[in-house]
């Protein structure tokens, strides 16, 4: 579906290459020497025929909708996989170059407020990874909001749930936060190695992620940069995901829909 009511709405267009081979010895009217004009019926020769071809049947697309009510824009990428609301003063831009670790055609775009600071990112083909987690490698995590979402999910693991757009914590020398959708349990126990803001879409999507990242770890002095947010207690985090700046955040990824 494309979305076209929003100054985020990216236009894509389809092309459409017929080729058609003409064989030489199709030709009439045209005789050498005493040679006769040749045929141009068809040779009943099924080893002549060419192959029959069948078009690759069209990916989902996601449905158009209406801009909301209020002065919230639409966003759609170019092959109408995935669409969201933001904000009016928030761009959603193509992110170019977005490292390895995705699938081909995959979507890539990165959210940024009207200050120009990075909201969140999508993904979708998100190459899986396989994690060897040891027990004494664990970190505890606390989740600190869970909203059910409407999206599609694949997923049929034993730690799979129904999509959740969360908020969760995990404890290293500080508890450090993430937020995304999610449809996987963070661990057993309450410990994890590894937070994963990911749902298992359909074929034609794959694995897709909309958050601030798609995984999430407890981090070292060392492993902290700019981006990294992280709080000196759990009470803290609540106080600042329950802000009036989150609020925004929440209802973008909350409006998230996926081709189906």
């Amino acid at each position: 579906m494309s979305r076209s009511r929003g100054p985020a709405r990216i236009a894509a267009a389809g092309v459409l290459l017929l080729s058609v081979a003409l064989a030489a010895s199709g030709c009439t009217g045209v005789e050498i020497g005493d040679r006769p004009a040749q045929s141009a019926t068809p040779s009943s020769d099924p080893s002549s025929a060419a192959p029959a071809t069948t078009p690759p049947a069209p990916k989902p697309t996601v449905a158009d909708r209406p801009a909301p009510d209020d002065d919230w824009q639409v966003f759609t990428d170019p092959q109408a996989l995935v669409s969201f609301e933001l904000p009016p003063d928030w761009t959603a831009e193509p992110i170019e170059d977005p490292g390895e670790g995705f699938e081909p055609e995959s979507v890539h775009v990165a959210v940024e407020n009207a200050d120009g600071r990075p909201v969140a990112e999508l993904h979708t083909g998100i190459t899986p990874t396989d994690e060897d987690c040891a027990p004494d490698d664990a970190s505890p995590y606390t989740v600190i909001l869970s909203q059910p979402v409407d999206l599609p999910s694949t997923a049929e693991s034993d730690q799979s749930i129904e999509p959740r757009l969360v908020v969760r914590l995990i404890e290293g020398y500080r508890f450090f936060s993430s937020f995304g959708v999610t449809d996987v349990l963070g661990g057993v126990d309450g410990v994890a190695c590894t937070l994963y803001n990911t749902v298992q879409g359909p074929e034609h999507v794959g694995l897709y992620s909309f958050g601030d990242a798609i995984s999430l770890t407890a981090l070292t002095p060392e492993q902290v940069g700019s981006r990294t947010a992280s709080f000196e207690t759990i009470a803290d985090a609540e106080e600042f995901f329950d802000a009036e700046q989150f609020t925004q955040i929440r209802r973008m990824i909350a409006s998230l829909e996926v081709a189906e």
